[in-house]
């Protein structure tokens, strides 16, 4: 055991893939450490180490004297270097997307995971079954017919998983949409030996697009309020209901404040980015693009770093540490304007800071991590992976 939360690498046949993709990365990129940024080959997904630190030891930090602990979304870094990393600041475990993502984590001894998203469709739910004997497996439900799915097949190669029920507070995407929708479920679980309820997962994502910061705030707590209650009720009968889960970058400063809440998925503090940053301009941009320019043409730069190399969503990507927001995203280019008197000229490297963090470093095969403008480390992006029956017979041999 390396410290609580974390373990040795998996060398069960399961996390061959895990171990090879991860191997033939490093080899691949290699050659690149020790380089300085100006001999990368751009567009290129950079991360600066100490920058990365201070975020991590401020969000730490900012939940020390509460009672909330912090389980990071890492859809967001993709990063298995990272997870453990920030396990060793003080994490109790990770959240993932997919199946792939938290079997991943489990090969590289990561202890806990949660899955944000539901889980459905008979090889993702076998995988499912299959991951959860090797690891604290917890996994979010809003579906009768899909909870009975999972305990048939978690009963069939008799695992167990711990299971949130998923609320919906306003996001009308997924999860129950009122409490007794929710008590229902509650109660479906616990019809299950093989599945453990512990709380609810309750994500306020909608109250990050609300530009107003006071009444961000209210829209907030009214969300987990009305969590906090529908836990309540939950846990009246089932005292094992202790968890409630949410809370993202843009809101943590409010979620993890409220008295109902017990864990925080925030991810993207790691990284930041241009929307993220509007919200919460405590953390740095840690992570960003180096991008080349490929033209000039009077007060017009043209760089090689477009929609397929920088994420957009919700804002235009910008110069870092200047005033240029790009005009125009093409799929290879982002065009700015900047003052005839730059100095900017052909073949020149400029860090990008990405509208959207999460749907930029997926893009990226490694992120070259640098220390003072050189590469000291690469870690592998992970990429989705197929559930298929070759990697499932492995899962179902170890």
């Amino acid at each position: 055991m390396l410290r609580s939360g974390l373990k040795s690498a998996s060398n069960q046949e399961w996390a061959t893939p895990f171990r090879n993709y991860r191997d033939e990365i490093r080899q691949y990129y290699g050659e690149c450490i020790g380089r300085e940024l100006d001999e990368l080959v751009t567009p290129a997904l950079i991360l600066d180490r100490a920058i990365l630190n201070r975020n991590i030891n401020r969000m730490i930090t900012a939940i020390a004297d509460s009672k909330i602990v912090l389980r990071p979304h890492t859809k967001v870094q993709k990063s298995t270097d990272l997870a453990r990393i920030q396990i060793e600041a003080g994490a109790i475990g990770v959240t993932v997307s997919t199946i792939w993502e938290a079997a991943a984590m489990f090969a590289s001894g990561v202890e806990s995971v949660h899955i944000a998203n539901l889980v459905v469709g008979r090889n993702k739910i076998d995988c499912l079954a299959l991951i959860a004997k090797h690891g604290d497996l917890i996994i979010s439900v809003d579906n009768l017919q899909n909870i009975d799915d999972i305990a048939y097949s978690l009963k069939k190669h008799g695992s167990k998983v711990s299971v949130l029920i998923d609320l919906d507070v306003g996001m009308a995407r997924c999860g129950a949409r009122s409490p007794k929708d929710a008590i229902e479920l509650a109660n479906q679980v616990a019809t299950h030996p093989s599945m453990l309820l512990k709380g609810i997962q309750a994500y306020e994502g909608h109250c990050m697009l609300e530009p107003n910061p006071e009444v961000r705030v209210s829209l907030v707590n009214k969300a987990m309020d009305y969590a906090g209650s529908v836990l309540e009720q939950i846990a009246v009968k089932y005292p094992s209901a202790i968890v409630l889960s949410g809370g993202g970058t843009g809101t943590y400063n409010i979620t993890g404040k409220h008295p109902s809440v017990t864990e925080l998925q925030a991810g993207s503090f790691v990284f930041m980015d241009s929307f993220h940053g509007n919200l919460v301009p405590i953390f740095e941009i840690s992570l960003t693009v180096l991008a080349t320019v490929t033209a000039r043409h009077r007060n017009r730069i043209i760089l090689d770093a477009g929609r397929k190399s920088v994420g957009i969503d919700f804002a235009p990507p910008r110069i870092k540490n200047s005033g240029f927001v790009a005009n125009f995203c093409a799929e290879e280019h982002a065009i700015f304007d900047i003052h005839s008197e730059d100095k900017i000229q052909l073949g020149d490297r400029l860090e990008l800071v990405s509208g959207y963090a999460p749907t930029t470093v997926n893009l990226y095969d490694v992120i070259y991590v640098i220390e003072d403008n050189k590469v000291v480390d690469l870690w592998p992006v992970f990429p989705r992976g197929p559930q298929d029956k070759g990697f499932l017979a492995s899962l179902q041999n170890s």
